[in-house]
């Protein structure tokens, strides 16, 4: 009799000590401890404190009781104890009872590592506006003899600056056209016109301007630029335009 009431008082004992087993940090897993004759445990028990190491750094220490159900219990309570940083293990010591499940454990709760900010390439640079075509107005006045398309001094004078300025520039093309007044017959016009435009067109190939394509035409008395009511304003329209396209 005195040994069953010393085994029961035995039993009581241990029990009490299981359900006062502290519980600094209750991590997600309940510590339950379920008596049947109280011989096994479903749940571990934690005691989870801040230290302060050798070194001055500041780490938490979790200390694991109980049999596990799995090697991961107090892992998992230092996870839960870190919550979205991460558990940076410092020291860890396994149980005796399952030598690969560690039971002591000192960690620190990192922060994760942001990925560096990636940096938007720069915008591609606009490309260079195209240089405007360059345009040169020789007038009849001084650029050719009456009702003739010989080119006078002048007007060679102003091609030849004209050649001098576009050395090493190959241009894409270059255009010449010739106009007339409305004074006179319009088939008489276009043709004045278009030997006009020839001559300044011959003269310029002659002398080296460079050009992927050439074109001289004639147009007569179309696209005045000035009233041909006036002398004045005939002289204008009379006219070899030059028109150099980079």
């Amino acid at each position: 009799m005195r040994r069953a009431l010393g085994a029961h008082r035995a039993l009581e004992l241990t029990c009490m000590n299981i359900k006062m087993i502290t519980k600094t940090l209750a991590v997600g897993l309940t510590a339950v401890a379920v008596l049947a004759g109280c011989s096994t445990t479903t749940g571990p028990a934690f005691n989870i404190r801040e230290i302060q190491m050798s070194n001055g750094q500041k780490a938490f220490r979790a200390e694991c009781f109980g049999i596990f159900e799995s090697g991961s219990a107090c892992m998992t309570a230092a996870q839960k104890m870190c919550g979205s940083k991460n558990v940076a293990l410092l020291q860890t010591s396994a149980g005796t009872m399952a030598p690969s499940d560690p039971r002591d454990v000192i960690f620190t709760c990192d922060t994760p590592a942001q990925p560096a900010p990636v940096t938007p390439p720069p915008a591609p640079q606009p490309a260079p506006a195209a240089p405007a075509p360059r345009k040169v107005v020789l007038d009849e006045k001084t650029n050719f003899a009456f009702d003739s398309a010989a080119l006078t001094p002048t007007a060679k004078d102003v091609l030849d600056k004209l050649v001098g300025e576009s050395q090493g520039t190959k241009f894409a093309s270059v255009t010449v056209e010739g106009y007339t007044d409305s004074t006179g017959p319009d088939a008489y016009n276009v043709n004045l016109s278009q030997r006009r435009a020839q001559a300044v067109l011959d003269y310029l190939k002659g002398h080296g301007l460079d050009a992927a394509n050439f074109s001289a035409k004639g147009f007569g008395k179309s696209n005045p630029i000035a009233s041909n009511a006036t002398s004045e304003g005939r002289a204008e329209n009379r006219r070899v335009e030059v028109t150099l396209t980079p």
